[in-house]
């Protein structure tokens, strides 16, 4: 049974491979590590009482408003947005405000464009107030330790279906605006 053994081995090779992707499939943003010493999701806390929270590690997320470079740090404007179990952002619309994401590296402004989703881990580091419109809005400092920007949202049109929309007979008058056939 010469074959045996290249069975078994096979088999281990495809159980590791297999655990190994579950794993690597199953990270988590921010690192676990991160999580366990985080104060649990409170925006609008952190929004109200800036100083209890000052120095406290959290986990924000949101959409990227605007990303300004300076000499010596980047700020990222960020709409804020509840995370769901995968702390990734959820709608734009059930956000309770904005924030600043305070990182030493240079960001690319072409990367971190408008409406791209965000995870930070952080810090707070208090209020930084900036013009936003005709006001001064105050916005919570978070001075970032862990940064994920989620991938690009694509949504594929569904394919053209010539059959879909007129399941009436051929012979049936179809509506002028939406033609049944294609070639018609």
């Amino acid at each position: 049974m010469p074959f045996g053994g290249i069975k078994k081995t096979a088999f281990a090779v495809l159980v590791l491979c297999s655990v190994a992707g579950f794993l690597t499939g199953c990270a988590t943003v921010p690192s676990r590590q991160f999580r366990a010493q985080a104060v649990p999701e409170a925006f609008k806390a952190i929004l109200q009482d800036t100083d209890a929270y000052k120095g406290q590690r959290v986990i924000l997320g949101g959409y990227v408003l605007e990303t300004i470079n300076e000499p010596d740090r980047t700020l990222l404007v960020v709409l804020q947005a509840p995370l769901d179990f995968q702390n990734s952002p959820k709608s734009q619309d059930l956000s309770e405000g904005r924030f600043l994401v305070q990182t030493r590296e240079f960001l690319d402004p072409e990367i971190f464009s408008k409406d791209r989703r965000l995870t930070v881990g952080g810090t707070v580091q208090g209020i930084l107030s900036r013009q936003l419109g005709n006001t001064t809005y105050p916005y919570p400092l978070i001075e970032s330790v862990e940064l994920h920007l989620w991938s690009k949202e694509v949504h594929y049109p569904r394919p053209y279906d010539p059959w879909y929309p007129c399941w009436r007979c051929p012979w049936d008058p179809c509506d002028p605006f939406y033609p049944c056939y294609p070639w018609w």
